[in-house]
């Protein structure tokens, strides 16, 4: 109890009154290392560094409940931590802008071309055309239940008539010529020279294993025919995804995002995706349409299943797929 603070001594330390640290005990934010037989309230030396990050905090116009939900999520986050994020998070934000100005650009370019009967459309243009009435070749690749997505994937993309192919990637593999199909291409795959001929209109990257030049180099193979019409998934909550999504070659195409934090939805609401609570699901920018889509889930789903689930949504969002299937898929 040597280096232990009273009540008043740890108030007069820190520049908290008493009664102010008796509301943090009480709410669980700043509690005192233990009680005397009297009753008092002692507090450590060490407890002052928390105890200035909650001061900042209120400095800083947080309520309690928002400095409590913060310190949760961890307990040495500081003002510095959070300019970090934001700062991080800005320039994801700008990224995004970027990519939409990027998109809209592409969209004028096929419809001058469309307009001047004269002119014929470039093949990424045509590609685009195409993309828009399900006729895609899929990619899904990552390093977990990549096989269980493309099954999702499938569901949207297939018609009594014309079922999408699976096809689990070989290194002689031959894809076929008609659309749609889907190729099931493990991370560890990406390096083939082969990956090159795919061409897809549409990827879907899981998640990575790692992040480094030459994954970043390997994923990139998918990208030997980027343009508009070519359209990239990625998984939100996978910080090195979101690292990947920054690449130029990337960029050059659309990109949509889901996500199972609905702390993301206004930013996937601006450049379009999907975003999952667990029982809601909510499509922003299916078919570009300004209408968001709503849906609930009919079961409760276990982690990876509902993350495939959403990845095949955010698969199929810009494909001209009629809503009546997604109706009817949710229906049953």
């Amino acid at each position: 109890m040597k280096n232990w603070l009273r009540i008043g001594q740890f108030a007069k330390k820190s520049g908290l009154s008493p009664r102010a640290l008796r509301i943090y005990e009480e709410l669980g934010i700043l509690c005192s290392h233990s009680r005397g037989q009297n009753g008092y309230r002692y507090y450590e030396e060490n407890q002052l560094e928390l105890a200035f990050q909650i001061k900042k905090f209120k400095t800083l116009g947080f309520t309690l409940d928002e400095i409590k939900a913060l310190l949760e999520v961890d307990l040495h986050f500081d003002s510095n931590r959070l300019k970090s994020l934001l700062s991080s998070r800005l320039q994801r934000v700008c990224e995004m802008q970027e990519d939409l100005s990027m998109q809209k650009s592409q969209l004028e370019n096929i419809l001058t071309s469309l307009e001047n009967s004269n002119k014929c459309l470039k093949q990424d243009e045509r590609r685009y055309i195409m993309s828009q009435f399900k006729k895609v070749s899929v990619v899904v690749t990552g390093i977990k239940d990549i096989e269980a997505t493309a099954s999702e994937i499938s569901k949207y993309l297939s018609t009594p008539k014309e079922p999408a192919t699976i096809i689990l990637w070989e290194e002689d593999i031959q894809l076929p010529v008609k659309k749609p199909f889907i190729v099931v291409l493990p991370e560890n795959s990406l390096q083939s020279k082969k990956v090159k001929e795919i061409e897809p209109d549409v990827v879907v990257i899981k998640n990575l294993s790692q992040y480094s030049k030459e994954t970043e180099e390997a994923y990139i193979n998918l990208y030997s025919a980027v343009g508009p019409h070519m359209t990239t998934v990625f998984n939100a909550d996978d910080s090195l995804s979101v690292k990947l999504a920054g690449n130029n070659t990337i960029r050059k195409g659309r990109t949509f995002y889901f996500s199972k934090n609905k702390g993301l939805e206004d930013q996937i609401k601006r450049i379009g995706g999907v975003v999952s609570d667990g029982e809601d699901i909510t499509l922003f920018g299916f078919n570009l349409k300004k209408d968001i889509l709503k849906y609930k889930l009919n079961t409760v789903l276990g982690f990876d299943k509902e993350v495939s689930l959403l990845a095949s949504l955010t698969a199929v969002l810009d494909i001209g797929l009629d809503k009546e299937i997604l109706d009817k898929q949710f229906c049953n």
